[in-house]
C-alpha cells in the first residue's frame, strides 16, 4: 500500500456495514499513539476519537496530513493544513471486516495491552471480499488496542497487518479536531493526490 493510514484502509478490511469507522467503534474519546505496520512497512500516527468521529494524523511524503472520519457517511476528509486544502474522497468499500461485530463472538482470554485491561478475539471471518483471520485485541469500551490479522482478498492479493495503539489518554476530544477548516480550499482527489503518493477515490464517483 502506498502511505500511512491510506494503507491501513486498503490493507484491512472489508465492507459489512455503513459505518465508516476503521477498527470498530469505541464508545468513549480518547487520544493515542498509533502504530501500523503493513507487510512490514512500518507507520507512526497519531489518532484521536470521539463516539461517531476519528481523526488519523499522518506524514505522506514529508507534508502533514489528517484524515477525518464520521461513521454516518462513507466520505473522509484529508486535510493538509500547510496547503490550506482539504480533499472529500470515497472511503474504499473493504473497511470493515474487522469492526464486524461477529468478531467479538470468539474471545479467547484476558491480556493488559499497553495498561489497557482487553479481551482477546479469535479472528476467522469470511466477507464476499475475502478472508480475514488472527487476533483483535478490544478493550471493554470498544477501544482496538491492537491487531495481529491477515486478510486475503478474493483476487488472492493477501495483506498482513498489525495495529497498535499506545499512550491511550481517555476523555473527550476537542470538536474541532473533526471539523474541516472552512477558509481552506476544497480540491477534488485527483488534483492532489498524486503529489502525495495516493490513489483515492473522488468522492463524486
Amino acid at each position: 500500500m502506498r502511505a500511512g493510514i491510506i494503507a491501513f484502509f486498503f490493507a484491512v478490511t472489508a465492507a459489512v456495514s455503513a459505518s465508516a469507522m476503521t477498527l470498530g467503534e469505541a464508545k468513549v474519546g480518547f487520544s493515542a499513539d498509533r502504530t501500523l505496520i503493513v507487510d512490514g512497512k512500518t507507520y507512526q500516527g497519531k489518532m484521536w476519537t470521539m463516539p461517531g468521529e476519528e481523526r488519523h494524523e499522518q506524514n505522506l511524503n514529508g507534508i502533514p496530513a489528517a484524515f477525518v472520519l464520521h461513521a454516518d457517511t462513507p466520505i473522509a476528509d484529508l486535510v493538509l493544513p500547510k496547503l490550506h486544502t482539504v480533499v472529500e474522497f470515497l472511503l474504499p468499500p473493504e473497511l470493515h471486516l474487522f469492526a464486524d461485530p461477529r468478531l467479538t463472538r470468539k474471545p479467547v482470554g484476558h491480556e493488559v495491552v499497553n495498561g489497557i485491561p482487553t479481551t482477546k478475539y479469535a479472528i476467522d471471518e469470511t466477507v464476499p471480499e475475502g478472508h480475514g483471520e488472527g487476533f483483535l485485541w478490544l478493550s471493554d469500551s470498544g477501544i482496538p488496542m491492537k491487531l495481529d490479522g491477515i486478510f486475503t482478498r478474493t483476487s488472492g492479493r493477501v495483506a498482513r497487518l498489525h495495529w497498535e495503539l499506545d499512550h491511550v489518554k481517555l476523555g473527550p476530544q476537542p470538536v474541532a479536531l473533526f471539523e474541516t477548516p472552512h477558509s481552506f480550499s476544497k480540491l477534488p482527489a485527483e488534483a492532489i493526490v498524486p503529489l502525495l503518493g495516493l490513489k483515492l477515490k473522488t468522492a463524486k464517483e
